[in-house]
């Protein structure tokens, strides 16, 4: 028995008639007629009843149409999962990423994502670059959002490169600092510094260190702490102070506050990166890098309030 066979039976129950079925299906009269006859001789029980002037359904065939319907609706609705799945549009995606993203690109992509892919499933973790990695190569996540560099990628792992994030400074809400709006980092060379471990975070370690070095000094680290709330809570006691991304506004403490670092006059940014192994080719993952493309390409509103405070006054 065959899908064909049902749709030309089902039109002829709900048309009760040959003629009207058989312009509905956009076929002739007679082989509709034999295929319907064809239907009956497999079941071996009669569906219609027939006479010159009506169609009627007999109690078989009432009860065949049910299911028949129930059956064609089943196979449509397998064809377009599958068309679903080969768009990305359901399934199972594992994402890591840095917990400063949780904060504010995080958010923005899955807000999106869930928008167009609703039926898809989401397993996040946060956790460090280094350990993301890791994770990539074991199998454990699908795709991480990383601060590269990414040891290793050309090897087994994809890095693309989605946006740069901007550094601030937070400081002890008590110290002189807190009460100006904006620091060049050259003048932060004697300060005491509370940073992350370059095991936990080589990429955003790297890019901290980068830009002191450009700015003529090596941080003077005093504690370091392996996350950035961590970080915070020190900044607080008054260890030191603390190169942060920007994120991390959204932690509001009552004793940190937050200032716009420049170098030479400019906002200082490090990078956000979206890792994947390099055989990974699936359909879900395809789609969150689009995704992930197009948010990132949008302006934030940090950047425009940064081009709005950069205009002369007066």
């Amino acid at each position: 028995m065959h899908l064909r066979q049902l749709r030309q039976f089902v039109a002829v129950a709900e048309e009760l008639s040959f003629r009207r079925a058989a312009q509905r299906l956009h076929m002739s009269q007679p082989p509709l007629t034999a295929a319907i006859q064809r239907l009956e001789q497999q079941i071996g029980v009669a569906l219609l009843e027939r006479t010159r002037h009506r169609v009627a359904l007999t109690a078989a065939g009432a009860a065949f149409l049910e299911e028949a319907r129930r059956t064609l609706s089943q196979a449509q609705l397998a064809v377009e999962t599958a068309q679903r799945a080969a768009r990305g549009m359901i399934g199972l995606l594992r994402l890591s990423f840095v917990p400063s993203a949780s904060f504010l690109v995080l958010p923005e992509l899955l807000h999106e994502f869930q928008h167009r892919y609703p039926s898809v499933k989401l397993i996040l973790r946060g956790d460090s670059s280094a350990r993301q990695l890791e994770a990539l190569r074991q199998r454990a996540v699908d795709l991480a959002l990383i601060v590269p560099p990414a040891q290793g990628a050309g090897e087994d792992l994809q890095v693309e490169p989605l946006r740069k994030e901007r550094l601030i400074v937070a400081v002890p809400a008590g110290a002189a600092l807190a009460r100006t709006r904006q620091v060049e980092l050259a003048a932060l060379r004697s300060a005491a510094f509370v940073g992350l471990p370059i095991s936990e975070g080589p990429g955003f370690t790297g890019a901290v260190l980068a830009a002191c070095q450009q700015a003529g000094f090596f941080p003077r680290v005093v504690q370091e702490a392996s996350q950035m709330q961590t970080i915070l809570a020190l900044v607080a006691g008054g260890v030191g102070l603390a190169l942060v991304p920007e994120a991390m506004r959204s932690v509001r403490l009552d004793s940190v506050a937050y200032v716009e670092l420049t170098h030479s006059g400019r906002a200082l940014h490090y990078p956000l990166a979206l890792a994947s192994h390099g055989t990974d080719g699936s359909p879900v993952s395809d789609a969150f890098r689009a995704v992930a493309r197009r948010v990132a390409r949008r302006p934030r509103a940090t950047d425009r309030r940064s081009r709005v405070n950069a205009q002369p006054r007066g």
